[in-house]
């Protein structure tokens, strides 16, 4: 009769799961889709910080488009301004407006860490910056058929801010297609959320 040897506890056919499934490293964080989401939508909005303070500082360079339409405005109401309140109204527009777009750019960063971190509403997030990624899309598109609005200012800084658009709207479209991959979809509603 044939013996056999004794069963090898450490032997791979022996070896307990609990042991394996221990050494196997799960991945931390988010899949790739969302964090090349993640990566594209930030340039987008960095691109676009970048953009609105061009755009802030072509302004205070170059106000004279926005002091001949307060003229006109003026004008037309049949008031008549000082120079002095119309510089101080010119000025005080251009920060204002700044204000606002800086606003509207920190709500876009309060929607992408909400999608990052899946806030309570990353779905909602997901949309709203698919919705202006698409919009910077379609405003890279148009660069090409403007024309700067001010000789004062060199045509250079408005091609570094055209190519700024270009990038950021590059961007915005590649976060868009991120955006509607699987598992970037699962990472922002996961199922337990789409179920009643």
């Amino acid at each position: 009769m044939v013996s056999l040897p004794p069963v090898n506890p450490q032997s791979p056919s022996h070896v307990d799961t609990d042991a394996v499934a221990e050494g196997v490293k799960k991945p931390s964080g988010p899949p790739e889709p969302v964090r090349l989401m993640v990566r594209c939508w930030a340039v987008m909005l960095i691109g676009e910080l970048i953009h609105q303070i061009l755009t802030v500082v072509f302004s205070f360079a170059d106000p004279a488009p926005l002091r001949e339409a307060a003229k006109e405005q003026a004008k037309a109401s049949g008031d008549e301004v000082s120079d002095g309140l119309l510089n101080m109204g010119v000025y005080g527009a251009i920060v204002f407006m700044g204000l606002i777009q800086l606003a509207v750019l920190l709500l876009f960063v309060f929607a992408l860490r909400a999608v990052k971190t899946q806030g309570s509403w990353a779905a909602n997030a997901r949309r709203l910056l698919q919705i202006f990624a698409a919009f910077f899309a379609i405003r890279m598109l148009t660069l090409f058929m403007m024309q700067p609005a001010s000789t004062a200012i060199p045509v250079v800084f408005y091609g570094i801010d055209g190519v700024v658009q270009i990038i950021l709207g590059v961007a915005g479209i590649l976060g868009i297609v991120y955006s509607t991959d699987k598992a970037s979809v699962d990472w922002v509603e996961p199922q337990a959320k789409k179920e009643p």
